[in-house]
Protein backbone atom coordinates (compact mmCIF):
# COMPACT_ATOMS: atom_id res chain seq x y z
CA UNK A 1 0.00 0.00 0.00
CA UNK A 2 2.72 2.16 0.97
CA UNK A 3 4.72 1.75 -2.27
CA UNK A 4 1.42 2.96 -4.15
CA UNK A 5 0.99 6.16 -2.54
CA UNK A 6 4.61 6.47 -2.93
CA UNK A 7 4.46 5.70 -6.80
CA UNK A 8 0.62 7.89 -6.89
CA UNK A 9 2.66 10.76 -5.35
CA UNK A 10 5.52 10.67 -8.07
CA UNK A 11 3.42 10.26 -10.84
CA UNK A 12 1.78 13.16 -9.85
CA UNK A 13 4.53 15.17 -9.38
CA UNK A 14 5.98 14.33 -12.87
CA UNK A 15 2.60 14.82 -14.00
CA UNK A 16 2.82 18.42 -12.28
CA UNK A 17 6.29 18.95 -14.02
CA UNK A 18 5.56 18.14 -17.63
CA UNK A 19 2.61 20.51 -17.41
CA UNK A 20 4.80 23.54 -16.37
CA UNK A 21 7.27 22.72 -18.89
CA UNK A 22 4.77 22.70 -21.57
CA UNK A 23 3.81 25.57 -20.70
CA UNK A 24 7.22 27.32 -20.66
CA UNK A 25 7.74 25.80 -23.64
CA UNK A 26 4.33 27.14 -25.06
CA UNK A 27 4.71 30.63 -23.60
CA UNK A 28 8.52 31.03 -24.80
CA UNK A 29 6.88 29.96 -28.48
CA UNK A 30 4.28 32.39 -28.65
CA UNK A 31 7.01 35.27 -27.48
CA UNK A 32 8.93 34.35 -30.65
CA UNK A 33 5.88 35.31 -33.15
CA UNK A 34 5.31 38.07 -30.82
CA UNK A 35 8.39 39.49 -31.33
CA UNK A 36 8.27 38.46 -35.04
CA UNK A 37 4.97 40.61 -35.02
CA UNK A 38 3.38 37.67 -36.08
CA UNK A 39 0.15 37.97 -33.12
CA UNK A 40 -2.57 35.25 -35.06
CA UNK A 41 0.14 32.55 -34.80
CA UNK A 42 1.62 33.20 -31.19
CA UNK A 43 -2.72 33.15 -30.11
CA UNK A 44 -3.03 30.06 -29.69
CA UNK A 45 -0.05 29.22 -27.73
CA UNK A 46 -0.50 32.39 -25.34
CA UNK A 47 -3.94 30.44 -24.58
CA UNK A 48 -2.72 26.97 -24.08
CA UNK A 49 0.17 28.24 -21.57
CA UNK A 50 -2.67 30.36 -20.18
CA UNK A 51 -5.22 27.49 -19.58
CA UNK A 52 -1.77 25.80 -17.58
CA UNK A 53 -2.18 28.42 -14.89
CA UNK A 54 0.97 31.03 -16.57
CA UNK A 55 0.47 34.25 -15.04
CA UNK A 56 3.12 35.96 -17.79
CA UNK A 57 1.16 34.35 -20.61
CA UNK A 58 -2.26 35.10 -18.86
CA UNK A 59 -1.61 38.60 -19.29
CA UNK A 60 -0.50 38.53 -22.65
CA UNK A 61 -3.56 36.68 -24.08
CA UNK A 62 -5.50 39.93 -21.88
CA UNK A 63 -3.28 42.46 -23.64
CA UNK A 64 -4.43 40.44 -27.15
CA UNK A 65 -7.95 40.79 -26.35
CA UNK A 66 -7.70 44.14 -25.04
CA UNK A 67 -5.85 45.83 -28.37
CA UNK A 68 -7.15 43.19 -30.86
CA UNK A 69 -3.20 41.13 -31.53
CA UNK A 70 -3.48 38.06 -34.18
CA UNK A 71 -7.77 38.15 -32.63
CA UNK A 72 -10.73 40.42 -32.59
CA UNK A 73 -10.81 43.32 -29.91
CA UNK A 74 -13.04 41.94 -27.09
CA UNK A 75 -12.88 44.11 -23.34
CA UNK A 76 -14.72 41.40 -21.46
CA UNK A 77 -12.09 38.66 -22.66
CA UNK A 78 -9.55 40.46 -21.79
CA UNK A 79 -10.74 41.44 -18.52
CA UNK A 80 -11.34 37.30 -17.71
CA UNK A 81 -7.95 37.04 -18.71
CA UNK A 82 -6.49 40.22 -16.42
CA UNK A 83 -8.23 38.62 -13.72
CA UNK A 84 -6.96 35.13 -14.04
CA UNK A 85 -3.45 36.79 -13.84
CA UNK A 86 -4.43 39.50 -10.92
CA UNK A 87 -5.67 36.66 -8.66
CA UNK A 88 -2.06 34.85 -9.48
CA UNK A 89 -0.42 38.04 -8.08
CA UNK A 90 0.76 39.42 -11.65
CA UNK A 91 1.65 43.44 -10.71
CA UNK A 92 1.37 44.53 -14.37
CA UNK A 93 -2.27 42.42 -14.64
CA UNK A 94 -3.55 43.88 -11.45
CA UNK A 95 -2.35 47.76 -12.79
CA UNK A 96 -4.51 46.39 -16.04
CA UNK A 97 -7.52 45.09 -14.24
CA UNK A 98 -7.64 48.13 -11.93
CA UNK A 99 -7.91 50.61 -15.31
CA UNK A 100 -10.42 48.31 -17.12
CA UNK A 101 -12.31 49.08 -13.27
CA UNK A 102 -11.34 52.41 -13.44
CA UNK A 103 -13.05 53.25 -17.07
CA UNK A 104 -15.57 50.49 -17.12
CA UNK A 105 -13.87 48.63 -19.97
CA UNK A 106 -15.36 44.98 -20.26
CA UNK A 107 -16.68 45.25 -17.01
CA UNK A 108 -19.13 47.71 -14.77
CA UNK A 109 -17.30 51.09 -13.68
CA UNK A 110 -16.01 50.37 -9.98
CA UNK A 111 -14.12 52.63 -8.18
CA UNK A 112 -13.49 50.75 -5.44
CA UNK A 113 -12.60 47.84 -6.99
CA UNK A 114 -10.01 49.88 -8.87
CA UNK A 115 -8.84 50.95 -6.00
CA UNK A 116 -8.08 47.91 -4.58
CA UNK A 117 -6.37 46.38 -7.75
CA UNK A 118 -3.87 49.62 -7.96
CA UNK A 119 -3.01 49.19 -4.16
CA UNK A 120 -2.32 45.31 -4.50
CA UNK A 121 -0.32 46.15 -7.20
CA UNK A 122 1.42 49.20 -5.81
CA UNK A 123 2.42 47.08 -2.84
CA UNK A 124 4.77 44.97 -5.31
CA UNK A 125 6.58 48.26 -6.53
CA UNK A 126 4.44 48.32 -9.91
CA UNK A 127 5.44 52.08 -10.95
CA UNK A 128 2.17 52.63 -13.30
CA UNK A 129 0.37 51.44 -10.43
CA UNK A 130 2.15 53.84 -7.56
CA UNK A 131 0.84 56.61 -10.26
CA UNK A 132 -2.71 55.61 -10.52
CA UNK A 133 -2.85 54.35 -6.76
CA UNK A 134 -1.63 58.46 -6.09
CA UNK A 135 -4.80 59.59 -8.68
CA UNK A 136 -7.23 57.67 -6.71
CA UNK A 137 -5.77 59.40 -3.42
CA UNK A 138 -5.63 62.65 -4.87
CA UNK A 139 -9.11 63.09 -6.88
CA UNK A 140 -10.61 60.89 -4.17
CA UNK A 141 -12.01 57.73 -6.11
CA UNK A 142 -12.79 54.84 -4.79
CA UNK A 143 -11.31 56.03 -1.16
CA UNK A 144 -10.99 59.60 0.68
CA UNK A 145 -8.97 62.47 -0.72
CA UNK A 146 -5.72 62.66 0.69
CA UNK A 147 -3.24 64.67 -0.62
CA UNK A 148 -0.25 63.34 1.47
CA UNK A 149 -0.98 60.15 0.41
CA UNK A 150 -1.13 60.78 -3.36
CA UNK A 151 2.08 62.99 -3.30
CA UNK A 152 4.17 59.81 -1.82
CA UNK A 153 2.61 57.90 -4.61
CA UNK A 154 3.50 59.91 -6.91
CA UNK A 155 7.10 60.43 -5.79
CA UNK A 156 7.13 56.70 -5.14
CA UNK A 157 6.65 56.45 -8.94
CA UNK A 158 9.02 58.78 -10.29
CA UNK A 159 11.73 57.69 -8.23
CA UNK A 160 11.25 54.56 -10.71
CA UNK A 161 11.32 56.96 -13.60
CA UNK A 162 7.28 57.05 -14.44
CA UNK A 163 7.28 59.71 -16.49
CA UNK A 164 3.49 60.22 -15.22
CA UNK A 165 4.57 60.10 -11.83
CA UNK A 166 7.23 62.85 -12.56
CA UNK A 167 4.99 65.05 -13.96
CA UNK A 168 2.40 64.18 -10.87
CA UNK A 169 5.17 65.07 -8.32
CA UNK A 170 5.75 68.57 -9.78
CA UNK A 171 2.70 69.19 -9.94
CA UNK A 172 2.15 68.56 -6.11
CA UNK A 173 4.68 70.84 -5.68
CA UNK A 174 4.20 73.35 -7.48
CA UNK A 175 0.68 73.80 -6.08
CA UNK A 176 1.50 72.98 -2.74
CA UNK A 177 -0.92 69.31 -2.85
CA UNK A 178 0.36 67.15 -0.29
CA UNK A 179 3.46 68.98 -0.09
CA UNK A 180 4.84 72.48 0.50
CA UNK A 181 5.38 74.75 -2.45
CA UNK A 182 8.70 74.23 -3.57
CA UNK A 183 9.40 75.58 -7.26
CA UNK A 184 13.00 74.29 -7.40
CA UNK A 185 11.45 70.58 -6.88
CA UNK A 186 8.27 71.23 -9.10
CA UNK A 187 10.89 72.36 -12.32
CA UNK A 188 12.95 69.30 -11.58
CA UNK A 189 10.19 66.95 -11.64
CA UNK A 190 8.06 68.59 -14.53
CA UNK A 191 11.39 68.68 -16.77
CA UNK A 192 12.28 64.82 -16.20
CA UNK A 193 8.94 64.03 -17.26
CA UNK A 194 9.05 66.11 -20.34
CA UNK A 195 12.74 64.74 -20.89
CA UNK A 196 10.74 61.17 -21.65
CA UNK A 197 8.21 62.87 -23.94
CA UNK A 198 5.64 63.64 -21.89
CA UNK A 199 3.40 65.69 -24.16
CA UNK A 200 1.93 67.81 -20.74
CA UNK A 201 4.85 67.77 -19.03
CA UNK A 202 6.30 70.19 -21.78
CA UNK A 203 3.76 72.02 -22.15
CA UNK A 204 3.85 72.84 -18.46
CA UNK A 205 7.06 74.00 -18.88
CA UNK A 206 6.29 76.25 -21.75
CA UNK A 207 3.56 77.71 -19.90
CA UNK A 208 5.75 78.60 -16.52
CA UNK A 209 8.61 79.85 -19.07
CA UNK A 210 10.95 77.28 -17.85
CA UNK A 211 13.65 75.82 -20.03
Amino acid sequence: MKKYILSSALLSCCLIFSACQTAEMNLARAKSYTDAGNHVAALPFYRSAAKAGSAEAQLALGKCYDFGRGVTADPAEAVRWYSRAAESGNADAQDNLATCYAEGYGVPKDLSRAFFWYKRAAEQGNAYALNNLGLCYRNGEGVAPDHITASQCFEQAALKGNANGQYNLGRSYYHGLGVPVDMEKARLWVSRAAAQGHQNAAAFMEDNNWK
